[in-house]
This record gives structure tokens, sequence and C-alpha cells, in this order.
């Protein structure tokens, strides 16, 4: 993932802290802060793919698949 789309998916969810998206995101504390880094620094971020989808429903406002009524 380009580094600007990382962090264009931060400012579109509000999730400006790593905290907050390893939180929503359920990922290792670590590697998200690495992503913060990388990102900041102008770095493209290796997000693979279920990842992005998460951060994509994430960012669509959707809840997992779980919590709707069926």
């Amino acid at each position: 993932m380009k580094a600007q789309d990382f962090l264009a998916w931060t400012k579109a969810t509000g999730l400006t802290t790593a905290r907050q998206a390893y939180e929503e995101l359920g990922a290792s504390r670590n590697l998200v802060q690495q992503w913060y880094a990388d990102a900041e620094a102008g770095k493209d971020v290796t997000i693979k793919r279920h990842v992005a989808l998460a951060m994509t429903a994430i960012a669509q406002g959707l809840k997992p698949w779980d919590e709707y009524e069926r």
C-alpha cells in the first residue's frame, strides 16, 4: 500500500494513533506502529490483503459480521 493511501485511511477513519488502529484491526501493536512510522516517512507499507479488507470495512463504517442481526 502506498504511504499516502495509508495516511488517507487514517484520516478518513479518524484513527490517528497506532493504538486506535491496532485496537480496531486486531493487529499487533508493533506492526501497526511500524506502518505508521513508515507511512509518515513516505515509505510504502506492506499490508496483507485481509487487513486491507478490514481497513476498507472500517472506513465504510461496517461492523463485524457477527454483530448484525439476521
